[in-house]
């Protein structure tokens, strides 16, 4: 942890030291404001540097990532956790495209630049980084090489992944799931919802709008 309490001799060479860990503390990522802009790191290379020069300064760093399409109790839950096991708390988000990718065309319900305001507006994250397409495999984990890797307990990783990961990172820790309910689950629930009632709704005029269409057909 980062000391809070400075040299009492102001000639003291780590005075100095001191005084630029106070300024990081209460300007920029480490400031209680949203500071949207500085809390989005544009690129791995610059995601780099800036971790660096944290661990430089005394703070442990912790990573996860997700979705986090749809942001609800358990997202929110589940990054407070996350924060409580280091200083500095590191989200990867995936981008629109890796979504769709792997959920379908109808996701993420929310674009990619809301869910990363979103979450600089979370009080656990620090720093948040946008996972691309293109950037190479477990990128983001080797640029910020973690103290601490957080996984949710349905993670995707091998047994012998895992191990791999161990070489990179100092520990990994499994957090589970912070809501009965996920985000998929939650659409499904809408969309049934909606269904039930347009049902009757939809039992009424259907038929007609199948005649007018033949008809013109």
């Amino acid at each position: 942890m980062v000391r809070t309490d400075g040299p009492s001799d102001p000639n003291d060479p780590a005075a100095d030291a001191y005084i630029v860990t106070r300024m990081a503390v209460t300007s920029g990522v480490l400031s209680p404001g949203v500071n949207f802009a500085d809390r989005l790191v544009p690129s791995l290379e610059e995601m780099t540097r800036t971790v660096s020069h944290l661990k430089g300064l005394g703070y442990s760093v912790v990573l996860t990532s997700g979705s986090f399409d749809l942001i609800h109790l358990g997202h929110v839950k589940y990054l407070a956790r996350a924060k409580e096991l280091g200083d500095i708390l590191v989200v990867g988000v995936d981008s629109d495209a890796k979504i769709r990718r792997r959920k379908g065309e109808d996701r993420p319900m929310v674009p990619e630049t809301e869910r990363l305001e979103l979450l600089a507006h979370q009080r656990p994250v620090d720093l948040i980084y946008l996972k691309q397409e293109e950037d190479p495999s477990w990128g983001l984990i080797k640029a910020v090489e973690p103290d601490v890797l957080v996984l949710t307990a349905d993670h995707s990783y091998s047994d012998e992944q895992l191990a791999r990961l161990g070489e990179t990172v100092g520990e990994i820790q499994v957090i589970e799931r912070q809501a009965a309910v996920t985000t998929s689950e939650r659409i499904r629930q809408m969309y049934m919802n909606l269904g039930d009632k347009l049902g009757p709704k939809l039992a009424e005029v259907l038929p007609g709008l199948i005649d007018e269409t033949l008809r013109r057909g």
